[in-house]
């Protein structure tokens, strides 16, 4: 059994806000991190490289100084924010003592925001804001506004070439605007049947908490910056997809910008792109895929909550049992987690399937009324 005094280790953020292990400390060094502010009792930590992170508040061990501590910075909190109305009140009453007049109607106690929350058996989870291609696309068409730009048009094509393009480099291990294959935004866009005079592309990687900072950091880059304020495109298309790269969960969002070309008038037939009736076959192949794969998640996460059922019965005032029970519940909210994440790309990539069909099918009545027509 390993000790418990050594071997800890906590979640820290650099400046992309990027997760990043500190440790190995002592039980001792954690105390005095705490004690000095530089971690609080909502910090992630383990013990050992392998175990799941937990709150440090939620661990048994540290359950008491992290209270103190929390008690302490309330305190220090409460004063900041207030005392500039506690010394106007002092010096108030000192002027009713002085003038000898009536003191006015006694104030109530300013209340103290800072309650503390209850330990929750159910694991805790940093606040992770919903990345979506919706959310990219709304918040880009609101910056064109902003500086007096007409809003992109959505364009399915669009969408699944920025998807397409996050997917190859989580395949891939690549972070750049070709793939080590020597296919770019363009290729796939001549692919898929998006006849294009324009077409540009950012991307961008990280632990983003918004899409909002996702904006925010193509608007800082003055390429990407000029992408977003292009009074040459017209439409838009976008994808956020979360994997590991090199060996670390990250977000990779795309954004795709064009403008098509004009429809040349002729008379020859035009059947639609091979390469689009393939991209369909292999999207409905990997739904499929991802269908299977929930089938079975969601099995394992209902024969996982059983057993959680149980064991909570048995936890009560055991630390042992509590904390070995928070790890049961924290591999089960991830095994859920990623559920909810197959779920979405599910629907995503259904979504996308159902703009190319519909393209495809456009473009075979197109051919076929061609045909009839000669």
């Amino acid at each position: 059994m390993a000790d418990k005094f050594k071997n800890w280790y906590y979640m820290d953020y650099n400046w992309r806000g990027m997760g990043v292990q500190r440790g190995p400390f002592s039980i001792d060094q954690i105390h005095t991190f705490l004690n000095a502010g530089e971690i609080s009792e909502k910090t992630l930590i383990r013990q050992g490289d392998q175990s799941q992170w937990c709150p440090l508040q939620d661990v048994p061990i540290f359950a008491v100084v992290a209270q103190k501590a929390k008690d302490k910075r309330t305190r220090a909190e409460f004063w900041s924010k207030y005392r500039v109305v506690i010394l106007a009140i002092i010096m108030f009453a000192c002027f009713v003592i002085y003038s000898k007049v009536q003191p006015p109607q006694q104030y109530n106690s300013i209340p103290d925001q800072h309650q503390s929350n209850p330990v929750n058996l159910a694991g805790y989870a940093i606040p992770q804001e919903a990345l979506t291609r919706e959310a990219i696309i709304t918040l880009t068409n609101n910056t064109r506004a902003l500086n007096g730009l007409p809003p992109l048009s959505e364009n399915p094509l669009l969408n699944s070439i920025a998807e397409s393009r996050a997917s190859d480099m989580f395949e891939k291990q690549y972070f750049g605007h070709v793939s080590p294959t020597g296919e770019q935004a363009s290729d796939i866009a001549q692919r898929v049947g998006y006849s294009y005079k324009i077409i540009a592309e950012n991307i961008g990687s990280g632990s983003f908490l918004t899409n909002r900072k996702i904006i925010d950091n193509w608007m800082q880059s003055p390429g990407h910056r000029s992408n977003i304020l292009s009074p040459d495109v017209a439409d838009i298309g976008a994808a956020v997809l979360k994997g590991k790269m090199n060996g670390r969960e990250t977000y990779i969002a795309v954004q795709i910008f064009g403008l098509q070309s004009p429809t040349i008038s002729q008379n020859i037939c035009v059947a639609p792109p091979k390469s689009l009736q393939d991209d369909i076959e292999r999207r409905n192949a990997e739904i499929a895929s991802l269908n299977d794969q929930l089938s079975r998640l969601k099995q394992d996460i209902d024969s996982e909550n059983e057993v959680i059922e149980t064991d909570r019965g048995n936890a009560y005032n055991d630390p042992q049992k509590i904390y070995n029970l928070n790890m049961k519940i924290n591999a089960n909210n991830e095994k859920i987690n990623w559920y909810n994440r197959i779920r979405m790309d599910a629907q995503s990539k259904s979504s996308v399937l159902q703009s190319m069909a519909n393209e495809y099918n456009r473009l075979l009545q197109v051919y076929n009324d061609c045909r009839a027509s000669k």
